[in-house]
């Protein structure tokens, strides 16, 4: 592992202490409705459901926000109006019209974040509820929920203060944080305030009346990040699902248009971690330490998908696919996704199914990718042959800067029919990342505290011994990367 240089550990630090705390301004009391009106003026709220997302990607997941870093970010739900604020209600509540628009229909705007506050505090007087100004998370999040529709009219304020990257520090160093955002609302008792459009952010200083600049306001809504979501993050406990040899040993679950082969497996007993007698396939290389000692591991039966999840599969089930991915390559395993990504896209899968799809543990992943009881042991999943088995950095382009991922199950498989655990794509695994003790385990499911976790298999941009079984990368779970993907079990 690379030592984190010091600078951007202290600012990991800082983004995190200011990036959980709450706005003890704001009354933490929920009462919404859904529709509001003040004399002959009305306006509509929506409502956000809890999640996580990518922030600063387009709603589109194609394009980068200008002035911002790919991070993520997870959010209780909450109400924000359909719409900015319009010059007519402004004129409805505070009496007069600051706005360069001739239209009353038309957004508010000359008003700086002070008077938008003064807005705030009038528009819950006279309606008896707690209304803000969402965070910049709120609102990116609820325009990525609408697709960008009523958010394109004007830019618009942010309660969150606007902080430049540090001297001394890159913009990678930023947004280090070592594990997610829950909630955040920036830097406090900063002048310059965070602007915000589709596709750009932008320091304003709080006093700055400026054209085409207008606001919407927010709520709380109750709707909490569910428990399934916090249990994932907070310990290494998972909801299994029996496994059940009666049908024989695949079952296919169908999502939609895409049919998903789940591979059931015997469990049983093995040597998890570097084997020096099956897992050096070729020429002398350094073990890891992370892959050492080697060390006796059973697990119970489980299911495990014949390929890794397919950019078809994740807009199946999330109706858009992640940033770098494309729709036309529908066969291709689905890339650029963290760890947190994919606990999203296994909730929607579980709610749309009745399943209780998960993570593979390392050690089933492990088990599964040797064979399980019909290993060959073998350092690759499927032989030692590398060009037969797994797409890596020496065939997977016509020259290595054109190294792409390749259409799953286009490959040999394993001796249990599974495709591409060595190479294509790295696979995130439930486990947090933790060295090897020599203690035998019963069904490990890794630590329960620490911010990063496991890929395991190598990709198609990885050399050889990248792809190797008993190889282990640890990564943030907050990480993405056009390399980083994942396959389903139960």
């Amino acid at each position: 592992m690379k030592r984190i240089p010091r600078i951007a550990v202290l600012i990991a630090a800082a983004f995190l202490a200011f990036s959980c705390k709450t706005d003890s301004s704001i009354s933490q009391e929920v009462d919404y409705q859904l529709s509001y009106s003040i004399g002959d003026q009305s306006f509509e709220m929506m409502e956000v459901p809890s999640g996580n997302f990518s922030m600063h990607v387009s709603a589109d997941n194609r394009r980068l926000v200008t002035g911002g870093i790919i991070h993520e970010v997870a959010l209780d739900g909450f109400v924000i109006s359909k719409e900015p604020v319009s010059t007519a209600l402004w004129t409805a509540v505070m009496g007069k019209d600051p706005s360069s628009a001739k239209d009353p229909s038309a957004p508010v705007d000359m008003v700086s974040y002070d008077e938008a506050l003064k807005f705030i505090a009038k528009l819950g007087k006279l309606t008896g509820k707690t209304f803000f100004l969402p965070t910049e998370a709120q609102w990116e999040y609820a325009c990525r929920q609408t697709g960008s529709r009523g958010f394109t009219k004007v830019a618009e304020w942010c309660r969150d203060s606007y902080e430049e990257v540090p001297s001394g520090a890159t913009k990678t160093d930023y947004f280090v944080p070592l594990s997610l955002a829950i909630n955040p609302e920036g830097p406090k008792e900063v002048s310059r305030k965070v602007v915000r459009t589709v596709l750009e952010r932008m320091p304003l200083d709080r006093h700055t009346r400026k054209l085409k600049v207008g606001f919407r306001v927010a709520q709380l809504s109750g709707d909490k990040l569910p428990e399934s979501f916090l249990s994932a993050l907070d310990g290494p406990a998972m909801d299994r699902e029996k496994t059940e040899f009666g049908e024989g040993r695949a079952e296919t679950v169908q999502v939609g248009p895409v049919a998903v082969r789940m591979v059931k497996v015997k469990g049983g007993t093995f040597s998890m971690g570097f084997n020096e007698l099956y897992d050096a396939p070729y020429m002398n290389f350094k073990v890891n330490d992370n892959e050492i000692p080697p060390h006796d591991v059973t697990v119970d039966d489980f299911q495990i998908a014949e390929c890794e999840v397919t950019v078809e599969l994740w807009k199946a089930v999330m109706g858009s696919v992640p940033y770098l991915n494309d729709t036309t390559l529908a066969n291709r395993p689905v890339r650029n996704v963290s760890w947190y990504n994919c606990q999203t896209f296994i909730r929607k899968l579980n709610e749309m199914t009745g399943r209780k799809f998960r993570l593979p543990t390392e050690a089933e992943w492990e088990y599964a990718a040797r064979g399980g009881q019909l290993s060959r042991h073998t350092g690759f999943a499927g032989g030692n042959d590398m060009k037969s088995v797994m797409w890596y950095y020496d065939n997977s382009g016509t020259n290595p800067k054109d190294v792409k991922p390749q259409a799953v199950k286009t490959m040999k498989p394993n001796e249990l029919g599974l495709y591409d655990m060595s190479g294509n794509v790295w696979e995130w695994v439930f486990d947090r990342a933790a060295p090897y003790g020599n203690a035998s385990l019963d069904n490990p499911a890794g630590p329960a505290e620490g911010s990063s976790r496991i890929l395991k298999g190598g990709s198609f941009s990885s050399e050889w011994v990248a792809c190797r079984i008993s190889n282990r990368m640890f990564m943030p779970a907050k990480n993405t990367k056009g390399t980083f993907g994942f396959r389903l079990a139960i």
